[in-house]
């Protein structure tokens, strides 16, 4: 699948910054309505539900494009035994594949769709029945009323005097439970030789408190001889999550911040990596998490002044220096995340901005990383101290 870029129009480097800071992608309507993100959007929705393994997701590269899109993934496209073993890592097993891997992406993308999780298919109900042995019932000699619970509903003070046989009292107590059961069909009542037979197909409780009333002078009876309270249907849990719509519209959501974050970038790379960092780096609780996604890695770098060799270095080296220089919990700190995020797009915005207006090989020193690429960026700033209150 070839993603075309969508224009947004925004200008680059700190006016650019500050318009997205009161909007958000629905506000884009030319974005969001494009005929192609569209098309994608439907795929997607039609497609994701019917991948019950991951490598039938994997097997239809459109979609194992956007999903993995949708995750940050794009470097991993076309990795098919790799994001196998992921896919189907157990989100509980801390041995899994997903839960080894630095990055937390890979975890992310193996707990959403759950396809390695464990499965428990649906247990269905057991139909809960009751009995009634009906005696001395005939024309002129009926039950005046009926009251009492069944399957959890109740029918109270039913008129049963123009049921003068036992099919008619039968067909009278199935409408009534099935019209207070919000006209449903789960209820039936049938007669069977001296016999009524109560079933309820979703298990949902025996008889409680039934009683039939005799007309006078009658000699009608009615007596409970059985009793059976069933079960209800247990759903089925865990397994692939992909047939869940609340599933399906994260990954549809995730995909579609990602292509905006994408169209960002063909004005200005700059602000594409801001905006993933302002909504990647809050959930952030390792370096190494840092340092395995190479654009947060980019944004950190610039702002603690750290060179593009710094990532070339052993990462416990980097993690270690990464900690010297900033508490990774600021990154949940909002107002520290924005002082830090505003430095970022002020600085690599004006690096940006000489690189596009420089035909010379300094415009070489700044060029932005390839999303998803191997190496690291970074352009010299002041000590992250100084951005966010001298730490």
């Amino acid at each position: 699948m070839s993603i075309t870029p969508i224009s947004i129009g925004l200008p680059s480097g700190t006016a650019g910054w500050k318009i997205l800071q009161s909007k958000s992608v629905t506000d884009f309507t030319a974005f969001t309505k494009n005929p192609t993100l569209q098309r994608d959007i439907v795929y997607l929705r039609e497609k994701l539900p019917t991948k019950l393994a991951a490598r039938d997701l994997l097997a239809d590269r459109r979609l194992q494009e956007m999903v993995l899109t949708a995750y940050g993934l794009d470097s991993q496209i076309g990795m098919n035994a790799l994001m196998q073993k992921v896919l189907e890592s157990d989100p509980a097993d801390s041995g899994s594949v997903a839960a080894r891997m630095v990055d937390s992406r890979y975890k992310q993308i193996s707990s959403t769709l759950n396809y390695g999780g464990i499965a428990i298919p649906e247990i269905p109900a057991m139909p809960s029945g009751a009995t009634v042995q009906v005696e001395g019932i005939r024309q002129g000699k009926t039950f005046e009323s009926f009251s009492g619970t069944f399957g959890g509903v109740t029918v109270s003070n039913l008129d049963l005097s123009k049921a003068s046989n036992r099919i008619d009292l039968a067909a009278t107590l199935q409408a009534a439970f099935r019209k207070a059961d919000g006209r449903k069909s789960d209820i039936t009542v049938t007669a069977l030789g001296g016999k009524l037979s109560f079933t309820d197909g979703k298990g949902r409780g025996a008889a409680v408190s039934f009683a039939f009333v005799a007309s006078p002078g009658t000699t009608a009876q009615a007596a409970l001889t059985a009793n059976t309270t069933g079960s209800v249907a247990v759903p089925a849990q865990g397994g692939p999550a992909v047939t869940k719509s609340a599933t399906v519209e994260e990954i549809v959501a995730r995909f579609t911040q990602a292509r905006f974050e994408e169209s960002l970038g063909e004005t200005s790379e700059t602000l594409r990596r801001a905006v993933y960092a302002k909504r990647s780096l809050p959930g952030v609780t390792s370096w190494y998490s840092v340092i395995a996604d190479r654009n947060l890695a980019s944004v950190v770098q610039g702002v603690l002044g750290l060179p593009e060799s710094f990532g070339q270095i052993n990462v416990d080296q980097q993690k270690a220096m990464l900690e010297r220089r900033m508490d990774i919990a600021d990154f949940k700190d909002s107002a520290k995340l924005a002082k830090l995020l505003d430095r970022y797009v002020a600085q690599s915005g004006v690096a940006e901005a000489q690189a596009l207006a420089s035909s010379s090989g300094i415009a070489t020193l700044v060029q932005p990383i390839a999303w998803g690429g191997d190496s690291f960026t970074g352009s010299s700033a002041a000590a992250l101290f100084s951005v966010i209150g001298g730490r």
